[in-house]
């Protein structure tokens, strides 16, 4: 079963997360921010993963939360073994396109190109985005490639979640039962 479960406390805040792989891509999410919600919901529908998720109150929820269900990805994969490790997807959403290539490497890093006009879509600050994705890509032990356009922001960030989804099902997928590396391990 390819399932697990993280508790995050980054600086001020407390996150937790689970995560199982083969799921249904249902999602049970409380991060304070109803447009948070959403886009993780999108994220697990996308993905196929069952997740759940939620913060405590703090300065640094949402980065505890990136890192808790980072976390969470990292623990259902143990060793990685028969994972096809890469993964990509493009996903429009009307006038915006999010590219999203991803490689369970294990060497987290994040490249996040493009530009959110808004200070805010709804209840979330979008100054928040890159840092939660981070987080996350630390937490999965995940190298994570991330650009984007268009114009309005809340079809950004949706086709990012999404994007991101469709990419990480294709990375997690099973495709034999060897380390996918030249070295043996990730």
């Amino acid at each position: 079963m390819r399932k697990g479960y993280a508790e995050s406390l980054y600086r001020d805040s407390k996150a937790e997360a689970e995560v199982y792989l083969d799921g249904e891509g249902k999602a049970t999410v409380s991060s304070g921010s109803g447009f948070l919600d959403h886009m993780l919901t999108a994220l697990a529908k996308t993905s196929g993963w069952d997740l759940k998720a939620k913060n405590e109150p703090g300065i640094y929820k949402i980065e505890a939360l990136g890192a808790a269900i980072g976390q969470a990805l990292d623990k259902s994969l143990g060793e990685r073994l028969g994972i096809r490790r890469y993964g990509s997807a493009s996903v429009p959403m009307d006038e915006a396109l999010a590219d999203v290539s991803l490689d369970f490497s294990g060497r987290p890093y994040l490249i996040f190109s493009g530009e959110l006009k808004c200070a805010r879509i709804g209840d979330f600050d979008t100054d928040l985005l890159a840092p939660f994705l981070e987080a996350l890509a630390i937490g999965a032990r995940l190298t994570l490639h991330v650009r984007f356009y268009g114009e309005n922001d809340h079809h950004k960030v949706e086709s990012i979640f999404k994007a991101l989804g469709l990419a990480a099902r294709q990375a997690v997928g099973q495709e034999g039962s060897a380390v996918p590396s030249t070295k043996g391990l990730i």
